[in-house]
């Protein structure tokens, strides 16, 4: 991996962190998580259009690259739905290894299979440690501190399995242009409306009479935005520039921030284990940097 390509990853590894952490703080509070997703693309989607339509230009493939950044969205913001109603039944902690050790491996088998990543030995051994980072972080005692282990492991699975579609979906959207900005927008569209059809379908018929929400919904949601716009961004941009096999990877590492930020604000259950997986994790990043 080169260096440009890996500061990119590490800066949307460092920013999609932060942005799960809130979504950890909507979970937490009970908050309607088709809402927050509804409030999240939509700002970001404003905004990404705004710059692209007064600095930059529509790309020439702008059909084909279209396709895939809708479907990327889409699927993108389906599986947000799913993460942050996880996080209602099971700790960060448990969440975000599962989510970010399923989800490379899903990658990195779809990478390696379809898109014929060359992955060197160091590469794999760099993948292999970071999948340890789970068995390091999971254990039977934590089964009586979670509110529905069972409902929780099914929305990770859920989650993960559309975010990690999402990625492959976007990796292939960049190697017909470079066009950051432009599958950004399109992607956060496509974000903002199935978060919308999610909450119409929750609400139904009460939807008529307004939808309930109060100023830190609005808050919260213009936070995600702003962090879940640049790490977007950062993310796509070394996507458009490295193996996706290796930045999503990387990238997954980002667990190390909420898990840290919950134990620090929710006091969210810690132990040796989970420190000696933080470790793992830097050791990880570093064989797949270096190789």
């Amino acid at each position: 991996m080169d260096q440009t390509t890996f500061y990119w990853t590490i800066a949307a590894t460092v920013l999609a962190g932060i942005q799960l952490f809130f979504q950890k703080v909507v979970a937490q509070e009970k908050r309607d998580s088709a809402f927050n997703g509804f409030l999240m693309y939509g700002f970001s989607a404003i905004a990404v259009f705004i710059i692209l339509f007064s600095y930059s230009d529509v790309p020439s493939a702008w059909r084909i690259i279209g396709i895939f950044a809708l479907a990327s969205g889409a699927l993108h913001g389906i599986g947000n739905y799913f993460r942050i109603e996880a996080l209602k039944h099971i700790d960060s902690v448990i969440y975000f290894p599962i989510n970010k050790v399923l989800g490379p491996f899903l990658v990195v088998i779809f990478g390696v299979l379809l898109l014929h990543d060359p992955l060197t030995t160091q590469q794999y051994i760099g993948i292999g440690t970071s999948f340890l980072v789970p068995l390091l972080l999971i254990s039977s005692a934590e089964h009586h501190r979670q509110n529905n282990l069972r409902q929780g492991m099914i929305f990770v699975v859920i989650s993960t399995v559309l975010t990690a579609t999402s990625v492959l979906f976007t990796k292939q959207a960049t190697s017909y242009e470079s066009a950051v900005l432009f599958i950004v927008g399109i992607s956060q569209i496509a974000g903002t409306v199935s978060s919308a059809t999610i909450l119409v379908k929750q609400k139904g018929a009460r939807l008529s009479k307004g939808i309930t929400f109060d100023k830190r919904d609005v808050y919260l949601g213009f936070i995600a935005a702003v962090l879940g716009t640049v790490a977007t961004y950062t993310l796509i941009r070394a996507l458009s520039t490295g193996l996706v096999s290796l930045v999503y990877v990387i990238h997954a590492h980002y667990i190390l921030i909420p898990i840290v930020l919950s134990v620090w604000w929710y006091k969210d259950h810690i132990n040796i284990r989970k420190i000696l997986a933080i470790v793992v994790s830097f050791l990880a990043i570093g064989l797949l940097y270096t190789a």
